[in-house]
């Protein structure tokens, strides 16, 4: 979650590319470059072009589009362009619900990328189950994405039980035996996430000296923080997102508290915030990667957008959910069936955030994700080997 913007500098340019966005609901985008003229393959995305999650709309879409760019510069599918129809969900459920419905209607789309978060998804998914619409919500944490849906949901990203027992481990083993804790007090995504590292903490003797529940759109966490860092833990661990992470970051140093932050996201303003340097995290993709495949990703990515000093996860994802969609179709076709007939055939797909992408088709999601521990130094992550 990157681009959240520094400066009022640029807060007008901000509003221009929403703007901009906007206008791109409803309506298709395509690069077509050496395709044929035979007929678009169209994938729908469902995703906030406006509204408070906009930022992740236009990083998914910047990606999409570099993507479509590539696939369709190598003849498309089958000789046939991808082309991406875009409705503006603002990653709200009810606008999600109605997103699914338009995209259900739309004979045309073959598949569907989003939403954002799982709380938007969740709710659309029985709308696309019954539209026999596969849907793919890439960016989807919660267990229940994929656990609680059927045949048409799938994802690829790490679950938050996955993550955050991997954070409480790596915790234990960085030789921390107490830590404070926030997590985002909300039933879809943050009280779950809580839950797998209390489970996972109790299990390995990680104390938790003290758990507080917050809200993303909170102004002041001093509250919640002071009484945290009450039992003068050695660490601290915030569940949350990124925007969160770096006012409560700066407001937990302001209350004098200095153990390690674990905590933040790889986006804009929390990586631009003074007091969250020396943040640690997992991360399932690093731009400093070294890998041919991650830094041709990066190279191209900055190529088509020379004002974007930052490539994260969130455009990574976005970047590979195209690509394995693409595969997907070109192995079971491009109607509706063929699509799902792919997910359900599809392996060891190229992924910059994986390296490869296999899905494990009890859980319908990627087989073994590995995170790399990550330490945000100079306003960049980098793999951490503390």
């Amino acid at each position: 979650m990157k681009r959240i913007l520094r400066s009022a500098a640029v807060v007008s340019v901000a509003a221009l590319t929403v703007a901009g966005l906007a206008a791109c609901a409803s309506e298709s985008s395509a690069a077509t470059g050496g395709s044929s003229g035979k007929s678009p393959v169209y994938f729908g995305v469902s995703a906030a072009v406006t509204g408070q999650y906009a930022q992740y709309g236009e990083q998914f879409k910047e990606a999409f589009d570099l993507a479509v760019e590539e696939v369709n510069a190598k003849g498309g599918i089958n000789g046939h362009p991808v082309s991406l129809k875009y409705e503006d969900s603002q990653s709200d459920p009810k606008q999600s619900v109605a997103v699914a419905q338009k995209f259900v209607g739309d004979d045309s789309v073959s598949l569907v990328f989003g939403d954002y978060s799982s709380a938007a998804s969740i709710p659309a998914s029985p709308i696309y189950t019954a539209g026999k619409l596969l849907q793919y919500g890439f960016n989807n944490s919660n267990p229940d994405f994929t656990a609680k849906g059927t045949q048409y949901q799938w994802s690829t990203s790490i679950t938050t039980s996955a993550t955050y027992t991997w954070t409480a481990d790596y915790i234990k083993k960085q030789g921390i035996k107490s830590v404070g804790v926030t997590y985002l007090n909300t039933a879809d995504w943050g009280i779950p996430a809580f839950t797998a590292f209390k489970d996972e903490a109790k299990k390995i003797g990680l104390k938790i000296t003290d758990a507080e529940g917050v809200l993303d759109t909170s102004d002041d966490y001093r509250p919640s923080l002071t009484k945290a860092v009450a039992g003068k833990p050695e660490a601290f661990v915030h569940i949350g997102y990124g925007p969160d992470a770096a006012k409560l970051v700066t407001q937990l140093r302001a209350i004098g508290y200095d153990g390690t932050f674990y905590g933040g996201q790889d986006e804009q303003s929390f990586d631009g915030t003074k007091d969250a340097e020396g943040a640690i995290n997992g991360a399932e993709f690093l731009a400093t990667n070294p890998s041919k495949e991650v830094q041709d990703f990066v190279k191209a990515f900055k190529k088509k957008y020379p004002n974007e000093s930052e490539v994260t996860g969130f455009e990574a994802g976005a970047y590979d959910a195209l690509h394995v969609a693409v595969a997907a179709a070109k192995i079971g076709g491009t109607t509706r069936e063929g699509i799902l007939a792919g997910f359900k055939k599809v392996t060891d797909v190229p992924s910059v955030v994986y390296g490869k992408i296999t899905f494990d088709q009890s859980t319908r999601r990627v087989a073994s994700p590995q995170l790399t521990p990550s330490i945000l130094k100079d306003g960049k992550w980098v793999a951490y080997n503390g």
